[in-house]
């Protein structure tokens, strides 16, 4: 199964890395060619707005931005970086990502590109960063609801325009509010979906706050949320970057540091709410 692994890395780094290169070039520690000194962070897919082709063709995107502001202050011995794009299932630290003209592999330590806990073994085979962003699932009304519906309790018997995959898996996954509803529709965006809300077609909107703070918000929020998903940085546990790396974030965050908080407005950029971070990380020294 390993040597299948290695294969199929290698194949995909083949594919990519091209791009891989192209993509890196407007950061000075970024990577023109991959060696020992390499620090190799693995995404599975392009996933916006964590990382993505921008139209310059350039790796763009929010893990991508956060990785050239914290590089320098959690490297290590490393003395640049670069993002290779991996096939799912592959293994930090033992499967291969990348082989040189001289044979030479390399396995990449680090995932990125919105990658979530809770899936498959992934909390327990990998160290984590604290929590970064976090997806809520979350149900909207008009604010013409008045008091008619301010909870989950009120929802029974609402029609609900439900946006994103995300949302369509918390519902299922919350069945008592899913079987009190009259009806539930899937819609392919926001913009249709409070469209249906504004005209009286539907009652309440279930969608992830990501698509509905890119929207512009706007609307009431119901008290509680249907689900999270958590966004972090997973490390190779036999090379664990991880504390250094959220100490490198914190010093970004914090106010008493360079140019002030610079991670608030990196996290508005991509996601058009502050809300949506949730870093928080402490040390003994901490008060």
């Amino acid at each position: 199964m390993k040597s299948t692994k290695k294969i199929l890395s290698l194949f995909f780094a083949v594919l990519f890395i091209g791009a891989l290169f192209s993509g890196c070039s407007e950061s000075e520690n970024a990577a023109s060619e991959i060696t020992e000194d390499t620090l190799i962070f693995a995404y599975t897919a392009e996933n916006s707005p964590f990382i993505y082709t921008d139209e310059n063709g350039q790796l763009a995107g929010f893990d991508v931005e956060l990785v050239e502001n914290t590089f320098d202050s959690f490297k290590g011995d490393y003395t640049d970086y670069v993002f290779v794009q991996v096939e799912e299932g592959y293994v930090l630290g033992e499967d291969i990502c990348y082989t040189d003209s001289a044979g030479n592999e390399y396995s990449a330590i680090i995932y990125c590109g919105g990658f979530t806990k809770n899936t498959g073994t992934v909390n327990e085979d990998y160290s984590w960063s604290s929590n970064i962003i976090e997806n809520n699932i979350i149900t909207a009304v008009a604010e013409s609801a008045g008091e008619s519906i301010t909870s989950y309790s009120d929802v029974a018997g609402c029609s609900a325009a439900v946006v994103s995959g995300a949302a369509v898996s918390a519902l299922d996954k919350n069945s008592a509010v899913k079987d009190s509803l009259k009806a539930a529709s899937e819609y392919s965006s926001a913009k249709e979906a409070f469209a249906a809300l504004d005209a009286g077609k539907v009652d309440i909107v279930i969608i992830d706050e990501f698509s509905y703070y890119t929207y512009g918000g706007g609307y009431t929020v119901l008290p509680g949320v249907l689900d999270t998903v958590e966004y972090a940085f997973a490390f190779d546990p036999s090379e664990d970057f991880s504390t250094s790396f959220n100490e490198a974030v914190k010093e970004l965050q914090s106010a008493d540091y360079g140019d002030g908080d610079e991670l608030t407005p990196i996290v508005t950029e991509y996601f058009a709410s502050a809300d949506l971070c949730v870093f928080q990380y402490t040390t003994d020294g901490d008060e």
